[in-house]
């Protein structure tokens, strides 16, 4: 009896290729952010008299002090902790002219108080010290839109001086003058739509200075941004290669001698566009070993990557973009395990559509002498990715 036979249907899968993956852009684009906007702002410096009575103990001495006829003279400083406080007592809305057109604002009561050491010497010996509260207000216009209230606004005694005007008064009072350095501001949170892109984090390479303390009534002032250390200036171009090259020749040695082999780059250059997130590989195998080179088989990792430079000309090809990066890094030979310390250079370069690109990598010894070469046309279009990071410089402002 014979059985029916049936066909085998199949077919034989090509070898998977490397293919690089697109680099992550970093560009200037349309962002929606929550904020604090400040409505109103306002700085001031008053001066304000207390009257404090000593206490029992205190006076008592003051009081032997004087009918012994030594001169009494006072001090007043403003102690660590707890700081000055500023709070909002009430709050009345009314309507205002300013420059001819009127305007809804609030008129709001703050109380300042602050805790501070009276120190009472007596021909300049300590006698007695004691902590008291001053306390004052002040009534301040604000730009506060309702329902803007109380929570909304911010108060903060910037600096305080606290000094004593005279001697010890009738009924065992002394009067100190008080000056207050006041920064006032009402804030709400809004959403807004900027034309914006992500930062990326600094490494932690900045020495810590020695503190030079200092104290004075501060000016109010924007703080400067540090553009040498934040933020991190992004790249102009970008590339991403994960490329398996076979039967390359290059140039190897002191002097350079030719040798053929496959060439492995894997390498991520401007990631989000951020220069301090940039990696890559570079592996070389040799494949024809002859007796007078041995196995030049290599591994070679940078420990420093440049941020690129956008190139758009190579000599003899067309390109479309490339760049450029630089450094340092460590070549590594795989029989023998010989560790060198190498400057390198690596090149890539994007060509036209469908056209094979091109990879550049040279390493440089101590010396200076060049020691390693390749030059490799002969990329794979879809293994190499090369892109423009769109920066503040490139938006271009018109007037309306």
């Amino acid at each position: 009896m014979k059985h029916p036979v049936k066909p085998i249907m199949g077919r034989q899968l090509p070898t998977p290729t490397p293919t690089a993956t697109p680099p992550t852009p970093n560009n200037l684009q349309e962002e929606c952010i929550r904020v604090q906007k400040v409505y109103d702002w306002v700085v001031l410096a008053n001066s304000y008299r207390n009257k404090i009575a000593l206490p029992d103990d205190c006076r008592a001495l003051v009081d032997a002090a004087i009918r012994a006829g030594q001169d009494i003279t006072i001090s007043c400083v403003e102690p660590v902790s707890p700081g000055p406080t500023c709070n909002v007592v009430s709050i009345r809305r009314e309507n205002i002219t300013v420059n001819g057109t009127t305007v809804r604002v609030g008129v709001v009561r703050f109380v300042f108080s602050a805790t501070v050491i009276v120190r009472v010497f007596a021909d300049g010996t300590p006698l007695c010290e004691f902590t008291t509260t001053v306390q004052f207000d002040q009534e301040v216009v604000l730009c506060l839109p309702e329902p803007l209230n109380e929570d909304n606004i911010v108060c903060r005694i910037s600096a305080l001086e606290c000094s004593p005007t005279g001697n010890v008064l009738l009924g065992g009072m002394v009067q100190l003058d008080v000056i207050v350095c006041v920064e006032i501001q009402v804030e709400a949170e809004v959403k807004l739509e900027v034309l914006a892109k992500f930062c990326s984090p600094r490494p932690n390479n900045i020495p810590v200075p020695s503190p030079t303390p200092s104290f004075r009534c501060p000016p109010i002032s924007f703080p400067p941004q540090c553009p040498p250390i934040f933020p991190v200036r992004n790249c102009d171009c970008q590339a991403s290669v994960n490329a398996l090259i076979p039967n390359i020749s290059i140039s190897i040695g002191i002097p350079l001698e030719v040798a053929v082999g496959t060439i492995q780059l894997i390498a991520d250059i401007c990631p989000s566009c951020d220069p301090s997130s940039s990696s890559f590989t570079f592996n070389f195998f040799d494949t024809v070993i002859t007796e007078l080179l041995g196995d030049q088989s290599f591994s070679f990792s940078p420990t420093s990557i440049s941020s690129p430079t956008c190139i758009t000309v190579l000599p003899g090809i067309e390109l479309l973009s490339g760049l450029v990066v630089t450094g340092t890094g460590v070549r590594t030979f795989t029989a023998t395990g010989v560790q060198e310390v190498m400057t390198y250079s690596l090149t890539l370069a994007e060509t036209g559509l469908g056209l094979p690109d091109v990879i550049i990598f040279t390493l440089t010894d101590s010396n200076g002498v060049l020691v390693f070469t390749a030059n490799i046309t002969v990329v794979p279009d879809e293994q190499l990715l090369v892109r423009d990071c769109i920066t503040f410089q490139d938006i271009v402002i018109t007037s309306p």
